[in-house]
């Protein structure tokens, strides 16, 4: 699984280096192929290619019929981009995802479970204190 935060630089062609830890385990449970799209909270996705087709697999399975389905499925999957580390382990985030995501320089390449999210730097300071304020609302919501 994939875990921690980790602050990179954005080169001028459009590269973030994947944390040596995540690359890793890329390398040792995944071939480095990587799905990227964007999310609703301004941030970038990104999937080893066995867990992205997983949530194909899932999507595949809601009511492709109901309009929250589709909305979603519109959104990720129109976004979506596969890609694979490069040999100094970075990837290469298109420039719309990075308007999408509003990512100029400095990033965060957060690990979430099964995947990374890549954060503009200030989103990511911003987002991280208001979800700090109401962690324990969050935690009693959960039951955890």
């Amino acid at each position: 699984m994939f875990r921690g935060s980790f602050e990179h630089s954005v080169d001028s062609k459009g590269r973030v280096s994947v944390p040596s830890r995540f690359r890793e385990l890329l390398a040792e449970r995944y071939e480095g192929k990587l799905v990227l799209t964007m999310d609703f909270d301004k941030c970038i996705m990104v999937y080893p290619l066995e867990e992205w087709e997983r949530v194909e697999e899932k999507i595949k399975s809601l009511p492709q019929s109901q309009k929250e389905v589709k909305d979603y499925t519109r959104f990720v999957f129109s976004n979506a981009t596969e890609c694979e580390l490069d040999k100094q382990g970075r990837i290469l985030i298109p420039p719309s995802l990075r308007e999408g995501a509003r990512i100029n320089k400095s990033v965060m390449v957060v690990g979430i479970l099964n995947k990374m999210e890549i954060w503009d730097k200030g989103a990511w300071d911003t987002r991280k204190s208001q979800t700090g304020d109401k962690i324990g609302e969050v935690l009693s919501t959960l039951g955890l």
